[in-house]
């Protein structure tokens, strides 16, 4: 019975045992499983002394990088604006709410002097009531 075997570009690591990049793996019993051998191939690519190999992807061109450092560049500024948006609108919801606050005991204050205001009105008209009573 042969024993499958794979050659990968990265260094595989069976049990205690390593295989160099290129070595043969063993795949299947006592070594690792398709799944692993076809997670290896997708992250590091095929053996590149394998037919099937190909040619690792370009880097990106100084052009790109350029590109991207003004995207980044522009993505940092608006993220600085919306930082400083963020703290203003922070610290204006901070104020509102003290203001909130405030009001809300201004108003229960007011609450308690209208009712003392409302029982004074009361004794007030019934001390009219008593001044216009025919004597």
């Amino acid at each position: 019975m042969s024993k499958k075997t794979e050659q990968f570009n990265a260094t595989v690591k069976v049990g205690k045992k390593s295989y160099a990049p290129g070595e043969p793996v063993p795949v299947g019993t006592g070594g690792i499983t398709a799944e692993e051998a076809e997670n290896i191939r997708k992250n590091f690519g095929a053996w590149a002394g394998s037919p099937d190999a190909k040619a690792a992807p370009a880097g990106p061109s100084s052009v790109d990088l350029e590109k991207l450092r003004e995207k980044l560049e522009k993505l940092s500024a608006e993220n600085d604006k919306l930082v400083a948006d963020n703290d203003r609108l922070t610290a204006e919801r901070d104020s509102a709410i003290g203001d909130r606050n405030t009001l809300l005991k201004q108003n229960e204050q007011l609450e308690t002097d209208n009712a003392t205001l409302a029982g004074e009105v009361t004794k007030l008209q019934a001390e009219i009531e008593k001044l216009k009573a025919p004597k």
